[in-house]
């Protein structure tokens, strides 16, 4: 079953302007419930502005976007904000962590923006996801106190805490060793596994390769997709 798709997506910043930069040109794109995706490309082909899109940090110029068969395109700001912390679970490429702050309390974020879980479950929810990312011990540490594979599995807890549908992940394995960046990514096969669809930009093939479909993308069009 789809959850998402993309129908002739185009981004054009500064639209009209001399200065106008076509990030996205006709993008379809389907990816069904359970999948696992790497996006591909050079730096400037458009891949994270894709994956801002899918996620709805960011709007499309034209085209149609469906999400579980809801017209995003159609939804405004707090609409939005909402299908964000319910339906996505974030994972940036510099971890986007509070380093002065309690691990505990990092996780925490997503759920002081939701009504999935009330004040009094939302301990409970934090230790279960910190448990099953084998960092429950690191739960009172600080975040500039961890090393980096530490810190990516806090980010990938933040992501899962609000139980969202849909994990996004930005070069999540960029600032790590091999060993490292290898893990990460049997965490996110073992989400998939559970329901989750797992959508991941990448620049490393060895990382791609280890999900289910490569999609490539050159000056913002979707120019191969391939099934591993």
């Amino acid at each position: 079953m789809e959850i998402i798709n993309l129908k002739e997506i185009n981004k054009k910043y500064n639209n009209g302007k001399p200065n106008e930069v076509h990030a996205l040109r006709g993008v379809d794109l389907v990816i069904n419930k359970g999948d696992s995706i790497a996006i591909m490309g050079v730096s400037g082909s458009g891949k994270s502005t894709l994956l801002n899109i899918i996620g709805c940090l960011d709007k499309s110029t034209s085209g149609e976007y469906l999400l579980d068969g809801v017209n995003i395109n159609s939804k405004n700001a707090t609409e939005l904000a909402e299908i964000r912390n319910n339906m996505f679970g974030f994972i940036l490429q510099s971890y986007g962590l509070i380093e002065s702050d309690k691990v505990m309390n990092n996780v925490r974020i997503p759920l002081l923006f939701s009504k999935k879980y009330k004040p009094s479950e939302q301990k409970d929810r934090i230790e279960t996801v910190l448990n099953k990312l084998k960092i429950f011990n690191l739960k009172n540490t600080k975040v500039r106190d961890l090393s980096g594979g530490q810190k990516q599995r806090v980010a990938i807890a933040r992501a899962m805490v609000n139980a969202p549908e849909i994990i996004l992940a930005d070069e999540p394995t960029s600032a790590l060793d091999s060993t490292t960046a290898n893990e990460i990514i049997s965490v996110l096969k073992e989400l998939q596994q559970k329901g989750n669809t797992i959508i991941v930009v990448t620049h490393d093939q060895n990382v791609a390769n280890k999900l289910d479909r490569i999609v490539h993308i050159v000056d913002g069009k979707i120019v191969e997709q391939s099934t591993m």
